[in-house]
């Protein structure tokens, strides 16, 4: 037992089984760059010169200046002109392709390459670090959201797309600022972190907004029912929860949590990944994203394969 909690208390309660973790000397561009080169490779027939934009929308960056999205297309040899990083924690990616998809759609660009690399156990193992000094049971009960995060790398491209029907279709989406404090963390000047992630309040005030909006959304949208659904996962409560959503049940989701822990920002990339892989993407299935970060920031959108 520690802090009078059993030791597969992650497993148990959380129900992750497993994180991928990155050795030290990683940044988070190694990770996006893989991650850029597959998505690349997935498109054969894209001439990588039609690229016009990199976004990097990882919750950490290599450094303050340049952006890490320079690295990034310096690395994978692309001439985009429009290149810079975005951050909103865990929804970061989401809004990367919001602001491609607007790019887009008013032709300043062709295509965008939206990338995220996470190296979020940086922050596990200050958490661990912490942890060990001894602090107060309320303390470590505030810290033990960062026991869930993992490392990983995602990446796709948005172009204009050859149909009216397909790609992405309405973006929704509420911010409540009032939560601000709920989960946070900095780096201080000698390089150690702080911070706190109240867990159990994020996700309940997280699913309260999703829940809220998704009637709606479907009405954007102009669905009673989806083929698939992608969501954010920061352990089994908020993968059970989208469950009690109308016209969604386990068959329609794809589950990364057990394997993979909380992946941040790479939550969707992956998942989506996951679904090409399978083969379980038909031509015009039709998928709702359910999405948030800390801030409170949640979004919904729909989307055409």
């Amino acid at each position: 037992m520690l802090y009078n909690l059993p030791l597969d208390w992650l497993s148990e309660n959380m129900g992750i089984e497993e994180r991928r973790m990155c050795s030290d000397e990683y940044a988070p561009s190694d990770l996006a760059i893989h991650a850029g080169r597959e998505a690349i490779e997935f498109c054969p027939d894209l001439d990588p010169s039609d690229i016009d934009a990199v976004i990097f929308c990882g919750i950490e960056r290599d450094q303050p200046e340049p952006a890490t999205a320079h690295t990034i297309q310096n690395k994978l040899n692309l001439k985009a002109h429009h290149v810079f990083d975005i951050a909103n924690a865990c929804f970061g990616f989401i809004d990367g392709i919001k602001i491609a998809t607007a790019l887009i759609e008013t032709g300043m660009i062709r295509y965008a390459l939206i990338v995220t690399g996470e190296v979020s156990t940086r922050v596990l193992r200050s958490a661990v670090d912490i942890l060990k000094t001894g602090v107060s049971q309320q303390v470590a009960k505030n810290m033990l959201g960062a026991l869930s995060l993992g490392d990983a790398g995602g990446a796709i491209i948005l172009g204009q797309s050859r149909s009216t029907t397909s790609g992405f279709q309405a973006f929704n989406q509420r911010c409540d600022s009032r939560y601000v404090d709920l989960c946070t963390y900095k780096v201080n000047g000698d390089g150690s972190m702080e911070g706190h992630m109240q867990m159990a309040q994020i996700v309940a005030r997280g699913f309260r907004l999703n829940k809220g909006m998704f009637d709606e959304t479907l009405s954007i949208l102009g669905l009673d029912g989806l083929d698939l659904a992608l969501n954010h996962q920061t352990g089994k409560r908020t993968f059970q929860q989208v469950l009690t959503l109308k016209s969604i049940d386990e068959s329609k989701l794809v589950k990364t949590y057990p394997k993979l822990g909380n992946i941040t920002t790479a939550t969707f990339p992956v998942s989506l990944s996951k679904l090409y892989k399978s083969g379980r993407l038909k031509s015009g299935d039709r998928i709702c994203g359910l999405f948030a970060g800390s801030g409170l920031v949640t979004g919904q959108f729909g989307y055409v394969v």
